[in-house]
């Protein structure tokens, strides 16, 4: 494990802090998008600030070429600070310097801040390019709950009004004779879960499809069904290691052989799962598997058998119990009847699909009525500014987007853990496709609630490899 180095001036004796190895390489690497996997206590922010001023000092980069995005204004604050005092710090030392002195006019208008107030100046800049007026205010969490409740109601109303056969089978499915309460529920969750997308109609319409499933066509070539199958030959494989443990030791005890031939027959027939491909294979295989009896043998005990019969009966539970066992409860009905079911759920989830967007519709229709924005609405439409659909229907960046592509040398989120779909979007709009620099900690993330996506942190963390800098040394605690 690494650790500040301190080292002693003979002027004084003030300390000296020195970075780690990994410190060091965080703070000037570049040249592509990097990822910082920084530990509580590691020094991540100091790292962050020394990363601006090493731009500042010895790659001649202005401050204000550089957009650092924090979590809070709190945070964008301190940061803030910080880089300014290091400024001046270095302006001690050479008084003299421009360069550095110029940096203090700049952090005035340089770009640190929470993704949001980076949004708006976007916003404020280009409304033009939107449906808003300039004088648009953000509107209060109370006034928007009630005017999203009074939509709705004008909504539904008109549903009711039009008597639409498929409108009528959504509330016999979600709605119970007193009220629709449930559906108004479902409406609303679906709503604020998609405005964390960067753009929700699609993706509503994206998941919507996936369960328009051919009838003749094997589950397994569905996302669920190879995601299930996949799962299941996970577990599979566990379960053989388990059992092959066990068996291992039931071996070397010659009165255990009935035993061991027992769990040797289990192991080949589980075994046999692996290499089973299609659903309707599956199907077909759990509802022909059992497991024979556990032998008996009167007035004969033994520890070793009992933890066997222990570890056999967990994954024969696991795999044909009833009701519990995937043989009862997943692999219970072939392709034929999934796709059946899946077409009934579909044609449910269509009209599900045709109230959002009728909501969201009139939603927007309102909001612009009162010349009001909610909070959702900040990214969506600074998106909306610095994203445009070219012939082939691809989302490509706007002239807008290419200025700030132009503007900023790099691109610093800090807290990227608690970072969502759409601001990965916006954020990557405004890049050069290489120079994005991310710091966090996955373990750290807290905002799930708000569609935070931790798993965007996972997937470069296994896929970044000279571009995956890991900082998990604590200099916040003792040892």
């Amino acid at each position: 494990m690494s650790y500040y180095v301190i080292k002693y001036r003979p002027n004084g004796g003030k300390k000296v802090m020195a970075w780690t190895k990994e410190q060091e390489k965080a703070i000037v690497k570049k040249g592509d998008n990097i990822l910082v996997a920084a530990a509580a206590g590691s020094g991540k922010t100091a790292v962050l600030v020394e990363r601006i001023i090493n731009k500042i000092m010895n790659e001649n980069i202005d401050v204000d070429k550089l957009l650092v995005v924090t979590f809070t204004n709190a945070a964008a604050t301190e940061m803030r600070e910080r880089v300014l005092d290091s400024i001046y710090k270095k302006i001690e030392k050479d008084p003299d310097n421009l360069r550095l002195q110029r940096q203090v006019v700049l952090i005035n208008k340089s770009h640190i801040s929470t993704i949001h107030a980076f949004c708006l100046e976007i916003i404020k800049n280009n409304f033009f390019k939107t449906e808003i007026s300039p004088n648009f205010r953000l509107a209060s969490t109370p006034e928007v709950e009630l005017l999203k409740l009074e939509t709705l109601e004008d909504v539904l109303d008109s549903f009711y009004e039009s008597s639409d056969e498929g409108f009528k089978k959504l509330l016999n499915t979600y709605c119970g004779y007193k009220d629709d309460e449930n559906l108004r529920k479902i409406i609303l969750e679906i709503y604020k879960y998609i405005q964390s997308m960067p753009y929700p109609e699609e993706w509503l319409e994206k998941q919507v499809e996936a369960f328009n499933l051919e009838e003749n066509s094997d589950f397994s070539e569905s996302l669920w069904g190879r995601n299930i199958i996949n799962k299941t030959k996970e577990g599979i494989e566990e379960s053989v290691k388990a059992l092959e443990k066990i068996n291992k030791k039931l071996k070397v005890e010659p009165e255990l052989e009935k035993w061991f031939l027992c769990i040797t027959e289990d192991i080949d027939k589980i075994q046999k799962i692996l290499k089973l491909n299609t659903w309707d294979e599956f199907y077909a295989y759990f509802q022909d598997l059992n497991f024979e009896t556990w032998p008996q043998k009167r007035n004969f005990t033994s520890e070793l058998k009992d933890k066997a019969k222990i570890v056999r009966d967990d994954i024969r539970n696991k795999l044909t119990a009833k009701p519990g066992g995937l043989k009862n409860t997943v692999f219970n009905a072939d392709s034929k009847q999934i796709n059946s079911d899946t077409k009934d759920t579909y044609k449910i989830l269509k009209e599900i699909q045709k109230v959002v967007l009728k909501f969201m519709a009139e939603y927007k229709k309102a909001k612009l009525q009162k010349n009001i924005i909610d909070f959702n609405d900040i990214e969506h439409l600074a998106l909306e500014i610095l994203v445009k659909k070219d012939e082939h229907g691809n989302h490509i960046p706007t002239d807008v987007a290419k200025e700030y592509q132009n503007l900023f040398e790099e691109i610093a989120i800090d807290e990227y853990q608690d970072s969502n779909e759409i601001q990965e979007e916006i954020l990557k709009q405004v890049s050069k496709g290489n120079n994005i620099f991310m710091v966090g900690d996955v373990k750290q993330s807290i905002y799930k609630f708000r569609q935070a996506k931790p798993e965007m942190f996972l997937q470069k963390y296994h896929s970044y490899e000279d571009n995956k800098i890991q900082l998990f040394a604590n200099f916040r605690s003792r040892k």
